[in-house]
């Protein structure tokens, strides 16, 4: 759970500095825009990204402590994939662009439950 964290602070930084040529390395360039809001929106979800790896790296220290935590991110993780899914067909997006991260963070949510279960 800690090098979870520590890769969604990795995460949070990177975004905090990507730029077009980050978008393209990993070919999504046609994501890319250098209009203003999008540059504030994708660097306030770096911050919040990171807040969110420093709240696992908390968690990952005394899980039995954070059980109710775990299962509030269980539940979070699983409206953030929804609205990730929901949000990128409803945008016309290429799924590349949304459908691996939804995964993601649905894998997240199914591990948050399982280390709740575990912790008690």
């Amino acid at each position: 759970m800690r090098i979870l964290g520590y890769l969604f602070l990795f995460g949070g930084v990177v975004r905090l500095f990507a730029d077009e040529n980050l978008f393209e390395l990993f070919y999504m360039q046609d994501a890319w825009t250098d209009h203003p809001y999008f540059i504030y929106i994708y660097r306030v979800l770096g911050a919040f990204v990171i807040l969110t790896g420093l709240l696992i790296i908390r968690i990952s220290r005394d899980p039995a402590m954070h059980r109710e935590i775990m299962y509030m991110l269980m539940w979070g993780f699983l409206v953030i994939g929804g609205v990730m899914l929901v949000t990128g067909i409803l945008a016309d997006l290429p799924i590349y662009l949304f459908a691996l991260d939804a995964l993601f963070v649905f894998i997240l949510a199914i591990l948050f439950d399982r280390w709740r279960k575990q912790a008690n």
